[in-house]
Order: C-alpha cells, then structure tokens, then sequence
C-alpha cells in the first residue's frame, strides 16, 4: 500500500475527511500557542527592518497616506495595509504589529494544509509539514517581526492552492480569479510575485492547456495588480532610496560582472540547499529509512533518479568540506543564536548551543544527509506526482532564481523555496517507508530549540532598548550606537530628508544618513576599559545557565562624529 501512488488508491473516507479539515486548524492553532509562550505583544521595539515597515503603517493609520520608506525594497502595500488596520484598533506598537504579522503566518500554515492536501499528501503527514515549516528557525524569528515575508508566503501559498485548483479542474473559473487576485496581492507586497503566474503560464503551456481565454484569466487580475503599483509608485508616490538604488542599480551592477554573478549563484545554490536541509530536518528525518528505495530499490526503478542520493551527499559534502561548517548565509541563523545580531562585543554573547563549534560540525553533516534526502523526495514528486506538483517546483525555482539575481542574498529568502521542499516530502511520506515517531522527534527538538532562540533573541533586543532609553543625564537616545535597528528608528527619516534636500537619491550612500549624528555612547556586550561606563544591564536566557549584561559606555571625544 505505501508504494501505491496517491491516485491509483481509493478514495479517502469520511474519517479522513474530518481529520483533513481537523488538519488544517490544527497546525495554526498549535503555531499561535506556542508563540503565545513567548508573549511577542509584550515586545515594544522592532527587530532588523521592523521599522521601515512600521514608520510606513503608522503613517497610513494616523494620516492616511500611503508613503514607502526610503529603506524597504519590498513594494508592501496590502502589508502596511494590514498593520495600520492593527494600529487603528490598538493603537501604535511594535507588539501590535507583531501580532498582527503572527496572525497572518497562522493563516500561512492553515493554507499550506490545504495546498498539501491537494498536492496527495496525506493530513498526518501534511499536519507535520506544515508545523516543520513553523517551528523552523526561520518561521520563528520572520513570523515574530514585522518584515513583509511571512506576509507575502501567505498570499503565495494562497495563490498557489488555487492554481492547483485550476490544473486540477479546468472548468473551474473562480480558482484561477481567485489565484490571480492572490497574486497580485503577493505582487503588490514583494516583487517575487510575478513568479507566480509565470509558474501556471510555464506548466500549462507544457500541458498544452493555455489558450487566449487561459491567458487572460490568468494574467488579467496580476497583471493589473502590477499596472496599477507602476502607475501608482513613478507617478503619484515617487522614488525612494531602495528603488532607485538596491532594487535597480545595485541588481544591475551585480549582474553585470558574469563570473562573481555565476560564482556567486552556485554558491547560494549550495548553501541554500544545505541551510533548507537543517531548517527542514524534521520531516527528512522521517525519510532516513527510505535511503535504499530512493537508490531505485522496491519497485521504484522509474520513479527515481538512479544515485541521486549518493550523488547528492558527494556534492554536498564537497561543498561543506571547502566552505566549512554552516550557517553559510545571513541574518537569521548563526553561532550567536537566532535573529540579527546588532551589536558589539559578539564573543561575550552567551548563545549556548549556537556558540559551540561541535554543534554546527554536526548540524552540517545531518544537513547535508537531510538536504539529499528532499531532494529525493523531490525527485520523486516531480516524477510519481501529477502537474499539480510540478506547478509548485516551478514556482519556488523561479523564486529562487529571482531572488539569485539581487545583490543581496540572506536566508530568509528561503523561506519561499521551504514549502516545495517540505510538500515533496509529505508527497514521498505516503508512498515510502516513512518513519513518524523520528520524524515526530526531530520536530519537538526543533520546537524546543526554536523556542530557546527566539526567547533569547526577544530577552536581549529588550535588554538593549532599555538600558538606551533609560534616563542619562544629557545624553539623548538618539546619541547612542545601540545596533541598526535601534538606530535607524531614531534617525533614519531626519536623516535621510536632510540627505534628499542636498542631492539626488543616486547619489546617496547606503549607510551615508548616520554619518549626521553627534553619536556620544555606546552599547556592547564587551566593556572597554578606555570608554567611561554609563550603565549596565543585565537579562535571562534560556540558552545560557548565566545571564548577559550589557554595557553603555561613553565614547571618548575624538571618536565621536
């Protein structure tokens, strides 16, 4: 029976029904408990580019123009439409709009149930993929901030499911308005949503099902989505920053240089491989007895690729043996825990596990056996699966391959290439010998990890913003070096008008607006014995037996700009 193919088996009874509907409740509900341990709402101050998105929203909620950040790249706008709803009904806070970004990723997971579901896989096995995806490292820290990408997966996994609709049923004509509505929302909160009509068009042109009347259902709501920002953004809201320098020049420059563009590309393409292996090792664990059947063993000689397996741990193993031991990638994972790590003095950090260099020697080893392991399992999927699937591989590769093509690479744009791999292995659960109790296992130890390390992240961010917002007699909040983000909220918008009055936004440098502060302190986790100390505060981290103190220290005066 495990090695019947999803539509050559009967169909599922009434029980299974229940518990597919059961499924897709449950793994939000489990999600928004567990972060509810955290208490995220208690946390008045933003994480990394919280402040970008949150200096947007609250203009919208208190004045009701729209007006991009001159930092955010993303075009954002059903995002900051989203968190200026919370701040008209709460009133304006960095915990306010985490909860409101914690809602949107509960409704990611519910979503990708579904989307599992009509995929093949089985709710059990779709249950456990999607709380894989929640309780990843990844999920946690972006699903705890107010960045745009946990919003922009929810509109991409939503558009997905009704894709797949669509290619399940060709007749039906409300799915494939709905995946374009869904679209051009994913559209209009990030770029990378043109990936998603792109998939469809490419799957169906393969299928031979894309006529006139195909193509404009399908592109007529993006592409308006996509019209409408264009017009909107050059003719009535203007350039900012990001547009004019990272989103094009800095792209075009990257692009430009044709090796380090290459070299670059298969760099990422490794890493990001072996980064989703350990994000994703809950469910390969439950594949790890199935190495044989994807060596082409039990009758599945036609359905996998002969020496996949052995072919990808010798590349993977190769990879880590010149690159050294993960993570390989920024800014959500390292050797100082979880989340951006914004200030000095890094060493004196106690990050517990994360910290141990024995730790990371063997989290690369099982993630290059656990990124051969989906690979297989997408192998399998794209080869036993039907168009449904393949639709959905084609859509996180052309996500992947846009996001190759920014100057900029950080691990958080995994997160769109994450679901592929997690529903090739749901698919392959149901067809292989898979084991649940590992798999089961593998997903608690995450949990409890992730936990720890967002715990952390949390404790150490309030520990900072405290001890800078504490009463120093004639020194400013605004005077402190205390980690970009902290930074960034006080001067970022003074700053960067000033910079706009005196010349063109071409012509202004990526960190050139901090050079206009009379910065007199600092904050680090290192004290120095040449600066004056001001204050010190200390915090609980349940990665550590011992607590972290932090110190503001003075800065001496010819250090100070």
């Amino acid at each position: 029976m495990a090695n019947i193919p999803a539509r050559e088996r009967a169909a599922p009874g009434a029980a299974a029904s229940r518990w597919s509907g059961y499924a897709a409740y449950a793994a939000p509900a489990i999600f928004l408990a567990f972060a509810a341990t955290l208490a995220p709402w208690a946390f008045d101050f933003p994480l990394n580019d919280d402040w970008a998105y949150a200096s947007a929203a609250r203009t919208l909620a208190e004045t009701g123009r729209l007006a991009l950040s001159d930092w955010g790249s993303a075009t954002q706008v059903p995002h900051l439409l989203w968190g200026a709803l919370f701040v008209k009904l709460f009133g304006f806070s960095f915990g306010a709009l985490r909860a409101a970004n914690l809602l949107a990723a509960a409704a990611a997971l519910s979503v990708f149930v579904k989307l599992l579901e009509e995929c093949g896989a089985e709710p059990a096995e779709s249950l456990l993929a999607a709380l894989a995806l929640a309780f990843s490292p990844l999920f946690l820290v972006l699903s705890n901030s107010f960045m745009t990408d946990v919003h922009y997966l929810l509109w991409m996994l939503a558009a997905s499911l009704f894709y797949v609709r669509r290619i399940k049923d060709p007749g039906n004509t409300r799915a494939i308005l709905l995946a374009g509505a869904c679209a051009g929302a994913a559209y209009l909160t990030r770029q990378l949503g043109l990936a998603l009509p792109l998939a469809f068009t490419a799957v169906q042109l393969a299928r031979k099902r894309f006529g006139i009347r195909e193509a404009a259902l399908t592109w007529a709501p993006p592409g308006a989505a996509i019209l409408g920002y264009y017009l909107w953004f050059n003719y009535v809201h203007g350039p900012t920053w990001a547009s004019e320098n990272y989103v094009g020049a800095a792209t075009l420059s990257h692009l430009a240089k044709i090796g380090p563009f290459l070299a670059g590309s298969l760099f990422r393409s490794f890493a990001a491989l072996m980064e989703s292996g350990l994000l994703l090792l809950p469910p390969a664990a439950g594949l790890a007895l199935c190495f044989r059947q994807f060596s082409g063993k039990n009758g599945f000689k036609r359905r996998v690729t002969p020496g996949l397996p052995w072919l990808a741990l010798i590349g993977l193993g190769l990879f880590a043996a010149f690159n050294g031991s993960l993570p390989y990638l920024e800014n959500s994972l390292s050797s100082s825990g979880l989340g951006t790590l914004t200030l000095g003095g890094a060493a004196l950090k106690p990050s517990g596990i994360f910290a141990s260099p024995a730790f990371w020697y063997a989290a690369t080893a099982v993630s290059a056996a656990s990124a051969a392991l989906l690979l297989c399992a997408g192998d399998l999927a794209l080869r036993a699966g039907g168009p449904e699937l393949r639709f959905f591989f084609v859509s996180a590769a052309l996500h992947f391959g846009i996001s190759l093509l920014g100057a900029k690479f950080f691990d958080r744009y995994l997160l769109t290439l994450l679901p592929w791999f997690a529903a090739a292995a749901a698919f392959a659960a149901g067809r292989l010998k898979f084991s649940r109790p590992a798999a089961w296992t593998a997903l608690a130890f995450f949990a409890l990890l992730g936990w720890a390390g967002e715990k952390d992240y949390l404790a150490w961010n309030a520990a900072k913003w405290e001890l800078a917002t504490r009463p120093h007699q004639d020194l400013p909040a605004e005077d402190i070096v205390n980690g970009f983000d902290y930074e960034a909220w006080y001067n970022y918008g003074r700053n960067m008008a000033y910079l706009k009055s005196m010349k063109p936004l071409r012509l202004i440098g990526e960190w050139e607006w901090q050079k206009f502060t009379g910065y007199r302190a600092i904050v680090s986790y290192a004290r120095d014995p040449r600066f004056k100390l001001l204050d010190e505060a200390e915090y609980s981290t349940p990665l550590s037996g011992s607590k972290g103190v932090l110190y503001l220290m003075e800065l001496p005066r010819p250090a100070r700009q």
